[in-house]
């Protein structure tokens, strides 16, 4: 039973990993549009040398249908926009193809945490039906801390390797998720690539490390509240 017990208990915790990370993601990009703002500002994306030049609102409402379309709340990525004092399509078809993949990704990872979410509470209902609170509070306990450590290593390596060769790493990314090669965009026709640039990917994945680090150290502790709890059944142990 042990056995059964411990595969439960990493099915609840490796789920509940998935479901902080991919919600990790969205947090650090749809829970604050001024973030986008911030970063068009930091990186001039729309000054009036380049191909963007528009106003930052209009700029900022365009990114907002974007990530709308992104999350599958938006049909088509047929977006007008005021460029130049001139209405025109802000994206190009190598950007829609592009992005229609990307849409892909988002609303998998959508789904994968659905299905995550479900593990979590497939895998408690049957822990609670084979032992005592106490006992699976300290299994879960002893779950998170082996997910935790074996998780680290990951995200150690791979910010190092963001670190040494973040172009390489964000070519790598996009070669393993996208078949095709529509996602290199040229930046003299692409408004895309240019309101997006290199840096704009490495804020937002420190952003989204951070956020999950924050999520991972308060689940952290609630297990070790409870654990140690008596009146939720816990131990001083």
């Amino acid at each position: 039973m042990k056995v059964v017990e411990r595969f439960l208990a990493g099915v609840f915790m490796v789920s509940m990993f998935l479901v902080i990370i991919i919600s990790s993601v969205e947090l650090a990009v749809y829970a604050d549009y001024d973030y986008f703002r911030e970063e068009f500002e930091k990186y001039n994306v729309n000054n009036k040398e380049g191909i963007v030049n528009m106003e930052m609102d209009e700029l900022v409402r365009v990114t907002k249908e974007m990530m709308s379309y992104l999350r599958g709340d938006r049909d088509t990525l047929v977006i007008d926009a005021v460029i130049d004092g001139q209405v025109k399509e802000f994206f190009n078809d190598r950007e829609k193809s592009h992005m229609a993949d990307v849409r892909d990704l988002f609303v998998a990872a959508i789904d994968v945490r659905a299905a995550a979410s479900l593990m979590v509470v497939v895998s408690f209902v049957n822990l609670c039906m084979l032992l005592y609170m106490k006992d699976i509070k300290i299994l879960l306990y002893n779950a998170y801390k082996t997910t935790l450590v074996v998780l680290a290593g990951v995200i150690t390596g791979l910010v190092a390797w963001c670190l040494i060769d973040f172009t390489g790493a964000f070519y790598k990314f996009h070669a393993l998720f996208f078949s095709d090669y529509e996602w290199l965009l040229d930046k003299r026709n692409s408004r895309l690539i240019n309101i997006l640039p290199e840096g704009f990917f490495v804020d937002t994945a420190t952003r989204i490390v951070v956020i999950f680090i924050m999520l991972i150290l308060i689940m952290g502790g609630l297990l070790l509240f409870a654990k140690k709890n008596k009146k939720l059944g816990g131990t001083y142990e």
